[in-house]
């Protein structure tokens, strides 16, 4: 019969296996060094980016901050300018009206005959109501003929024309309305 030690095998095998395990062992330990140190590494990036954008909202929020006080600034400058070009176009206004009166009353009195006169101007929304007096009817007449050929005054119309005595003359009333030309 033959006899076979498998006592030193055994003890072998368990060496081998022990060797192998404690090879796995520091491959796994190995292995979970890096994934600690990649998360390590990731942790620290994902910071940085975190510090950089933090950095990046602060300098943009101070950014548009200033960029609101100057937005408010034009606003501010527009809302002046827009006064001020309100309160030009009422002067021109006040000037245009200013001027339009005294262009009516020198063509009144530059048409006027020798023996017309004028008792009352009233000037309403545009519209002149006018009152005077003469010693014919044809001196009435041709003074709105004359009127007519004004380039400041338009749409005459005579409302009444009367005949009465005054001191013993005779003298004729009349009434007629006209406007001012833009």
């Amino acid at each position: 019969m033959i006899k076979i030690n498998l006592l030193p095998y055994q003890k072998a095998s368990k060496v081998r296996r022990q060797q192998a395990m404690e090879v796995q062992l520091l491959a796994a330990g190995i292995i979970f060094v890096v994934f600690v140190l990649g998360l390590a590494f990731f942790w620290w990036e994902l910071n940085q980016k975190i510090s950089e954008l933090t950095q990046t909202r602060t300098a943009m929020t101070a950014q548009l901050d200033i960029l609101k006080k100057k937005v408010q600034e034009v606003q501010d400058v527009e809302k002046k300018k827009q006064q001020v070009e309100n309160k030009i176009a009422i002067i021109a206004q006040l000037k245009k009206n200013q001027q339009g009166p005294v262009h009516v009353l020198d063509e009144l009195s530059r048409y006027l005959p020798d023996r017309v006169w004028l008792v009352s101007l009233v000037e309403k929304e545009g519209a002149f109501d006018l009152d005077g007096r003469a010693t014919t009817s044809f001196e009435i007449v041709d003074y709105v003929n004359n009127l007519k050929s004004s380039a400041y005054i338009t749409n005459i119309q005579l409302l009444e024309s009367r005949q009465a005595s005054e001191k013993g003359l005779t003298i004729y009333n009349f009434k007629l309305t006209f406007q001012m030309k833009a």
